[in-house]
């Protein structure tokens, strides 16, 4: 059986499909306009900052961290943003491709924030709506992760060496 997963080639994507970046950017749209929602429920000024720190973080901290040292660089990558970095900024050597993972720490608010402003309009409230808002978003958050993992790390050519988080590609066949 060994034997069989070492014949077998591994299938990658040169380029990812369109219709794969459309899923995956429907499931990105809904979690960030949760936080828009939920920011202008809380404070209008709130969801301005979310708006602004998304921007930034996903047009700065995002190309520069990964994207400049991905072989995706230049050509569509799971949620299409390899091309518009290619566009942007210069390619880098894809052996420090892991080299800017720290900087992902200021990606995760974009994620990490519409859930807690659920919460806390959960607790103000405590109404229903806010309990199924919260809930939804948790399973939305879930299921773009499976998503991303069993349809685009699967054939990521970058996924041998990818720490990717919360699911570590090593090991994918």
């Amino acid at each position: 059986m060994e034997t069989e997963k070492k014949d077998k080639p591994e299938i990658c994507f040169p380029e990812y499909p369109k219709a794969f970046i459309l899923g995956r950017l429907i499931f990105l749209s809904i979690i960030f306009g949760s936080g828009v929602y939920v920011f202008y429920l809380l404070k209008t000024e709130l969801s301005f900052i979310y708006v602004f720190y998304s921007l930034l973080a996903l047009s700065l901290v995002l190309p520069l961290s990964r994207c400049v040292f991905c072989s995706y660089h230049g050509k569509l990558c799971n949620v299409g943003w390899g091309k518009v970095a290619g566009y942007l900024f210069p390619k880098r050597s894809e052996d420090n491709f892991t080299s800017g993972y720290d900087y992902m720490l200021f990606i995760y608010p974009i994620w990490l924030f519409p859930l807690l402003g659920g919460l806390v309009q959960l607790a103000r409230f405590r109404s229903l709506f806010w309990l199924v808002f919260s809930l939804g978003y948790i399973l939305i958050l879930v299921l773009e992760k499976v998503y991303l993992k069993n349809s685009g790390c699967r054939f990521c050519s970058q996924r041998k060496s990818c720490p990717g988080i919360p699911f570590n590609s090593k090991g994918m066949t």
